[in-house]
């Protein structure tokens, strides 16, 4: 009963694949690709303005990937670059690989007869001498940011190799405010970039870690109904939630199933103990999954739904485990010193993602499904809560820098695999943010 207790006082208190693959995090800044953006001004006031907006919202998204190194039509040698650019024009491909541009984005802005603002924009592979892509976007003024992030995206994905952008996701998260004896916490749904923020939630009850589901506009998250945790669903539109499934016990660290959205992995704790279930939501039936004396917490599913990987106590301290679907082959995997908990598969069943603690410091990291090749993204004085982004190159948690003061405000910070560039996501300066998750 004490170890229960305890886990469910860190729950309530905390702010919050498959072939082997080699990690490698080197820590150092990548080479940048010099992106040169023309057309994006005009002598029309109106388009000059507009135009300039949607500039500004595709470099400050690029910014936030490291990867480039924006270049802009104005100033003298910028505009010599840009001299006898057109988007129907085939650019001098040497002229700009002896510049060191390695791309080129051309735009042409102009209103259509409804006044909805038109971009025509083609991006040209200089290294390659080929079109990356050409596009053609209608929008009116309330859209600029869907376009921006439209455009952002293509660019990311045709100059990384990524196959999904990122610029116009959602986060979910929780956020934070009032005494630190009595803090309010509410759901959050917020655009990557910081914009359309939405409160979900009163702040009424105690809520933790929110997840997306499978379903299109809904979400899972703990909520402390009467002071009892309990797995609800909340649908993101008309905001009306529900108790998932019929437990009686405490229910928590609720997983959805990669595949069939009425499947959902579930914590539970009956008789004093924690184990792991499968529930079928439209039946209200669970499958015990664990039995055993020790603290099973924190499952996810792995991609193809046939592992499982979970935190769990049974050889000590907290470790990471994967076992079959249906709750047979326990294996441990974790290799290091510390305490490991909440896994998470990538997207692509090649890492799994974990937070770690070890001599009084928090860890995020990676390993490959067998638990080799261990590597640490981030630390600090507190981070946990990691999720992987859409396309698997990035992790969001949150931190907090210090136990005192302003630093001990939670914030959120996105990490990429590969690079380990870290950055703030923006959320409101006087709350803290704690428990994201990170939606398509």
């Amino acid at each position: 009963m004490h170890k229960i207790f305890f886990l469910l006082s860190l729950l309530a208190l905390a702010p919050q694949a498959f072939a082997e693959t080699s990690i490698s995090v080197s820590g150092q800044t990548p080479d940048k690709t010099r992106i040169l953006f023309v057309g994006f001004d005009s002598t029309n006031p109106g388009l000059k303005r507009d135009s300039f907006e949607v500039f500004e919202r595709v470099r400050r998204n690029l910014k936030t990937t490291n990867l480039f190194e924006v270049v802009k039509d104005s100033g003298q040698a910028a505009s010599e670059l840009s001299a006898n650019l057109a988007v129907e024009a085939t650019p001098d491909f040497a002229k700009y690989s002896k510049a060191q541009i390695g791309a080129i984005a051309i735009a042409q802005f102009d209103y259509d007869l409804t006044g909805n603002l038109e971009v025509k924009i083609r991006v040209w592979d200089v290294l390659d001498q080929r079109q990356f892509f050409g596009k053609l976007y209608t929008a009116s003024h309330d859209n600029y940011r869907k376009i921006s992030n439209a455009i952002s995206n293509e660019i990311y994905k045709a100059v990384t190799g990524e196959r999904v952008g990122h610029f116009d996701s959602q986060i979910i998260y929780v956020s934070e405010f009032g005494p630190i004896n009595k803090r309010v916490k509410r759901l959050n749904v917020i655009g990557f970039d910081g914009e359309n923020r939405r409160v979900l939630t009163t702040g009424q009850n105690l809520v933790l870690t929110p997840i997306f589901s499978k379903k299109r506009d809904e979400a899972f998250y703990v909520n402390y109904l009467q002071g009892r945790p309990q797995i609800f669903s909340l649908n993101l539109i008309n905001l009306r939630s529900q108790k998932v499934g019929g437990f009686r016990g405490t229910t928590f660290s609720a997983s959805p199933h990669p595949k069939d959205s009425n499947l959902l992995l579930l914590s539970v704790i009956d008789d004093g103990n924690s184990d792991i279930y499968e529930l079928n939501i439209s039946e209200n039936t669970a499958h015990r999954l664990t039995k055993h004396p020790a603290i099973d917490t924190t499952p996810t599913y792995s991609p193809d739904a046939k592992s499982i990987v979970f935190s769990s106590d049974r050889e000590g301290g907290q470790q990471l485990y994967v076992m079959d679907a249906d709750g047979s082959s326990v294996k441990k995997i974790s290799k290091g010193e510390g305490n490991y908990s909440k896994p998470v598969w990538s997207p692509d069943g090649r890492l799994i993602a974990f937070t770690k603690i070890q001599k009084g410091q928090f860890y995020i990291g990676v390993m490959s499904p067998s638990g080799h090749s261990e590597k640490t993204l981030a630390s600090g004085y507190l981070v946990e809560g990691e999720r992987w982004s859409p396309s698997g190159r990035y992790l969001i948690f949150s931190r907090k820098k210090s136990p005192y003061g302003v630093d001990s405000m939670p914030r959120l910070y996105i990490v990429d695999v590969l690079t380990g560039f870290e950055f703030e996501l923006p959320t409101p300066a006087n709350e803290g943010a704690t428990d994201p998750d990170w939606g398509s």
